[in-house]
């Protein structure tokens, strides 16, 4: 039977050289399986022993040798994408027509897009296709922000350009040796009505709680500043201009050396005639309908989830106990609240004169 490998010197020198250079364990050996056959003259079997392959796995190396040469040294990784149905140009061009509806938080199904790839392609292609498809071009499934039908996006914008007022009022203040605190405030709700939350449960479990149906309540008043996280609040017994004047008297003495602008919503006690706002402070406020830009709203959200999430409590004094310690905590902790409520157009905010 004639050999598929010719032993020739200018062969087995350049197999010898080529050893020498390979890159690779699995490239070494492919050169091993043809240079000992070159130069010794070995059975498969035996080549296949010395190797630690399969006789078939020599003879098929030794096939290739005879029809691809040198190129089946050629080790190619594992691992990546070998194969593609679509360059990424022409998947750029399968998404295009779902963008716009994502960016309007349009319920977009991988159904959808697998079929628009499948009609590009030619072909079917798995699930797992399209998805791959999607982490390759940065698409991620995310909760979109809120915002009311009545915002006016405008005025949106133009509170995040609020850096001119304070500047004035920085440089204002620093005139008469005082600081600037910026500080967002926001009442939250809490009662005896329970929401049951998700939470971990092993596999074949479904907790119970309970959920009690009584409309009684307590209100947390906080004002957070997102540069350091500093947190001040007040549990009350409800809202109105009576105790939101207790509350920011209580903020203006807290922080008597420096000069506090207060930003808030519009809520009705916030503008009434009769609100007491102290001297070191200036109330500035939010456009209506834009819950989105107050920072001090993720703080209820972290209360309920660590502090009141699937608890039942008998009574309201139960609930202030329980809030008036979560809120504490906070207090304690201003680098969890500053990582909260740290906004970057906030915290951009240049609070220093000079």
């Amino acid at each position: 039977m004639k050999s598929l490998i010719v032993g020739d010197k200018p062969t087995v020198q350049r197999l010898a050289d080529r050893l020498k250079r390979a890159e690779s364990h699995s490239e070494y050996q492919r050169i091993q399986c043809v240079l000992i056959r070159a130069t010794l003259g070995s059975s498969a079997a035996q080549i296949a022993q010395l190797l630690g392959w399969s006789v078939a796995t020599v003879h098929v190396m030794h096939s290739r040798w005879a029809k691809e040469g040198e190129a089946i040294f050629q080790v190619r990784g594992r691992g990546g994408r070998h194969h593609q149905h679509l360059t990424p140009e022409q998947e750029q061009e399968v998404l295009a027509p779902f963008v716009q509806r994502a960016q309007a938080g349009g319920m977009l199904t991988v159904a959808e897009i697998q079929q628009a790839y499948v009609r590009r392609a030619g072909r079917d292609v798995a699930r797992s296709t399209v998805y791959r498809l999607l982490q390759r071009h940065g698409w991620r499934k995310v909760v979109p922000r809120p915002r009311h039908p009545k915002a006016d996006v405008a005025a949106q914008s133009a509170l995040k350009k609020l850096r001119r007022s304070v500047r004035q009022e920085v440089l204002h203040q620093a005139e008469q040796g005082r600081r600037v605190r910026l500080m967002f405030q926001d009442e939250g709700r809490f009662g005896l009505l329970g929401t049951p939350r998700r939470c971990w449960a092993p596999r074949g479990s479904r907790p119970v709680v309970g959920a009690r149906l009584e409309r009684k309540y307590l209100y947390a008043f906080s004002a957070v500043s997102p540069h350091d996280g500093v947190l001040d609040s007040l549990v009350l017994p409800w809202v109105n201009a009576e105790t939101m004047s207790l509350f920011l008297a209580e903020v203006g003495q807290r922080h008597a050396d420096e000069f506090v602008l207060m930003v808030m919503d519009q809520a009705g006690w916030h503008l009434a005639a009769d609100l007491i706002v102290p001297t070191n402070m200036r109330l500035m406020f939010l456009p209506p309908y834009s819950p989105e830009l107050n920072p001090a709203e993720h703080l209820w959200e972290a209360l309920r989830e660590r502090c009141f999430a699937n608890h039942v409590f008998r009574d309201l004094h139960a609930v202030e106990r329980t809030l008036t310690a979560g809120l504490r905590a906070m207090e304690l902790d201003p680098k969890r609240v500053q990582s909260m409520t740290g906004f970057n157009w906030i915290t951009s905010i240049c609070l220093n004169a000079t």
